[in-house]
């Protein structure tokens, strides 16, 4: 059965975005040695992505090609009117056990939920976040969208491992205690 992942850049005090959805502090951060910090390998284990629509609009708004052709991909949103532009890609309107299991029996590999915020805590409140590689990026950002923003419930995770970059960026990863 595919594992649900979260894998995903964090300030220091818990931010994954500032107020306004800006990510300028995480791509403006130094990375002279173009480290991936170990997202291709991360990648090459999912075959479905999972995401809110703000998170949606935000990449299509890069201007760049659609980064997940590989994967089977999940928006999630109430407007059950609003217009896909990616190719493999389907709405989901709430996060419930039933949708859940319909996203995890169509993967064969792994299930990366990209997020919001909001999108996150729905999962981990649903107990479908099995692992976690959290990015520290050693930067405070103050206020912002923060990365479980609504009341999670408690969970109990254990590190797997905690990897350094030599540019001070952190990589942690979690996996749900059973």
């Amino acid at each position: 059965m595919s594992n649900f992942k979260l894998y995903i850049a964090s300030s220091i005090d818990g931010y994954i975005a500032k107020s306004d959805g800006n990510l300028d502090w995480l791509t403006g951060y130094p990375n002279p040695d173009q480290l991936d910090y170990g997202y291709q390998d991360f990648y090459d284990g999912i075959d479905t992505v999972i995401m809110g629509r703000t998170t949606y609009d935000e990449i299509m708004g890069f201007g760049v090609d659609w980064p997940y052709t590989n994967c089977k991909s999940y928006v999630i949103t109430t407007n059950k009117s609003y217009q896909l532009k990616t190719p493999n890609t389907e709405l989901i309107n709430e996060i419930s056990t039933e949708s859940i299991d319909q996203i995890q029996k169509g993967s064969n590999k792994g299930i990366w939920v990209v997020g919001g915020g909001r999108i996150i805590s729905e999962f981990l409140n649903n107990d479908a976040i099995d692992e976690m590689i959290i990015s520290i990026v050693p930067i405070i950002l103050g206020d912002g969208i923060r990365l479980f923003p609504n009341k999670s419930k408690e969970t109990n995770y254990e590190m797997i491992n905690a990897h350094t970059f030599s540019n001070g960026l952190t990589n942690l990863h979690f996996k749900r205690k059973k």
